[in-house]
């Protein structure tokens, strides 16, 4: 067996392997018999045929086929040992030539990742301020929720809460001067959640259930009241609505038109939508709703004293309550910049690293979020097939969309699993179990129950990773505020590989955004393309294993 290696740009080896005439032979010779068990040939029990006779019967070309699979397996496993590879991800066989019999395969490699002057990053950070303006808003919101409402035998004003049974349609949009941008189909599903773009209510109000932000046009008006054209926005019944104007649901307008109405009245309303509607689908269109009206109630909200504020929660007075709303906004706020300032010093480091994996790697990642998409999609009644008939895609659209977030995410990844490995960070089994009874604590009587849940090694390992995450990311943020946390020597002495040289497969660990993301590892060769013959993807009967361990004592991947 003659192997030659070509070295490729795209973090994988090109072996080139040439099967010895007698090996290749043999093969074919096999392949005859068992295809001599599976066709009948003529004048012969099955299995009896000689060579010669079963490939003038059924071709030369399908004794190859045959022997092809079989062959491109052992080939393929003896040439990574051979050549001392390890493949990271599956393999693939590009090319056969048959005379003389030679496989062509790209064999992945384990992806390199050389961090740059990371440690020399640095990104100012200073506490948020909670301004009186915010601390009163947030006082305010809780009053608010004290109001107490109360039926009154008059037409409805300002400040009054009227309960209201509303049916909205919107007229046709009119047709697009151009055709809209492609929707943007990764993780998440947003286009596919008509509420996604609705934000978030004013918190000094009491909106009705469904008035949370801008009316949403449903898929599709089946109501046969809807008129022609028409497209369907709401039919609700018992909806209690805040006279403010400061509120816009279902529209902006609608408050002001239905004041004045009383218990036991209807009105049939048209307003049009504003041209700078944060719906874009509705601007400028005419929305058309019938409303009755069932209840008119004066709103009256308490005073602020010492007494309230008790009523509120563990508050020894009004002031005692200010200064600890004022510690939650700090500590809710502080929390909040943490993460968009973990973020950021991730992304400076991200951006100063140099990064290289094979496309299988990045393959998988396109699956992930396909996958994820999928999960979204099925938790709205949806599917994929669903998603891409209303985006108007195909899945190889999809998938080539998805492959730069994709790209990003894993480049990420693998940045925090390089950091993770030169700055020697451990996760010890007290740290587990100390977040896994973090989780389970708020079941109570049902704690023991996901307790077990979190027993399983799998599910160990995931926490274990969860941590590891987390605590690179704060690592990192430690060293951006130059507090410049020191090496540990075991891991400053291995920090610095040869340039060019990646690191081996098992101490790779791929860390998504939070939960970070095992990849296993299998040298394999997968789709094949040769002239007269198909080879099935090359499995390996016993594929090196990951060991996701960043320790420099970790076991390293074996493949037989």
């Amino acid at each position: 067996m003659k192997i030659e290696q070509q070295p490729l740009d795209t973090c994988e080896v090109r072996l080139s392997v040439e099967v010895d005439p007698a090996e290749a032979e043999q093969a074919k010779r096999a392949a005859a018999r068992r295809l001599a068990q599976k066709y009948k040939i003529p004048g012969f029990r099955p299995g009896k045929a000689p060579y010669e006779i079963i490939a003038r019967h059924l071709g030369e070309s399908a004794v190859w086929e045959e022997a092809m699979e079989p062959l491109g397996q052992k080939v393929y496993k003896a040439a990574l040992t051979e050549a001392g590879l390890h493949a990271f991800a599956p393999g693939q066989l590009v090319d056969v030539k048959l005379d003389p019999v030679t496989f062509t395969f790209n064999v992945p490699l384990p992806p390199e990742v050389a961090l740059g002057d990371y440690r020399s990053a640095r990104l100012g950070y200073d506490d948020p301020e909670i301004t009186e303006e915010a601390l009163d808003a947030a006082l305010e919101h809780l009053r608010e929720h004290q109001a107490v409402l109360e039926p009154v035998e008059r037409a409805a004003q300002l400040g009054d809460v009227i309960t209201l049974d509303i049916a909205g349609v919107a007229e046709p949009a009119a047709p697009a001067k151009s055709e809209a941008p492609a929707a943007d189909p990764s993780a998440e599903a947003a286009a596919a959640d008509p509420s996604a773009e609705a934000p978030a209510a004013d918190p000094s109000a009491e909106a009705p259930p469904d008035s949370a932000g801008p009316v949403e046009p449903a898929p599709a008006a089946e109501d046969a009241a809807t008129p022609p054209g028409d497209e369907f926005l709401l039919d609700d019944k018992d909806v209690e609505v805040l006279l403010d104007p400061k509120l816009e649901w279902p529209m902006p307008g609608f408050v002001e038109t239905v004041a004045g109405i009383a218990a036991g009245e209807e009105r049939h309303i048209e307003l049009r939508f504003p041209d700078d509607y944060g719906n874009e689908t509705l601007r400028g269109r005419l929305g058309k709703f019938d409303v009755k009206c069932t209840s008119v109630k004066t709103r009256s909200v308490p005073e602020w004293d010492d007494e309230l504020a008790k009523s509120l929660g563990e508050y020894e007075s009004l002031a005692d309550m200010r200064e600890k709303v004022r510690a939650e906004l700090f500590a809710s706020a502080q929390h909040e910049k943490t993460e968009e300032y973990n973020r950021s010093v991730v992304d400076v480091v991200v951006a100063g690293a140099s990064v290289r994996f094979p496309p299988a790697l990045l393959q998988e990642e396109v699956d992930d979020l396909v996958q994820d998409l999928d999960r979204r999609l099925r938790e709205q009644k949806l599917t994929v097939n669903d998603y891409l008939k209303i985006q108007k895609l195909t899945l190889e659209k999809l998938r080539a969309d998805l492959e730069a977030p994709a790209r990003e995410r894993l480049r990420r990844s693998l940045v925090l699993s390089k950091v993770i490995a030169v700055e020697g960070v451990e996760v010890t089994d007290s740290d587990i179990t100390e977040r896994i009874e973090r989780i389970v604590s708020p079941f109570g009587d049902n704690s023991d129950r996901f307790r077990e849940l979190f027993q399983t090694e799998v599910a160990r390992r995931s926490t274990r990773l969860d941590l590891l995450t987390e605590k690179a990311i704060a690592r990192l943020a430690s060293i951006a505020r130059g507090e410049n946390p020191p090496l540990p020597e075991p891991a400053a002495e291995e920090a610095e590989p040869a340039e060019g040289v990646a690191a081996p497969a098992a101490e790779v660990i791929l860390v998504e955004e939070v939960a970070p993301v095992e990849y296993a590892v299998e040298p394999v060769a997968t789709e094949a393309a040769a002239e007269e013959s198909s080879v099935e993807p090359v499995a390996d009967d016993k594929p090196a294993e990951a060991a996701a361990e960043v320790d420099s004592s970790s076991a390293a991947a074996e493949a037989s």
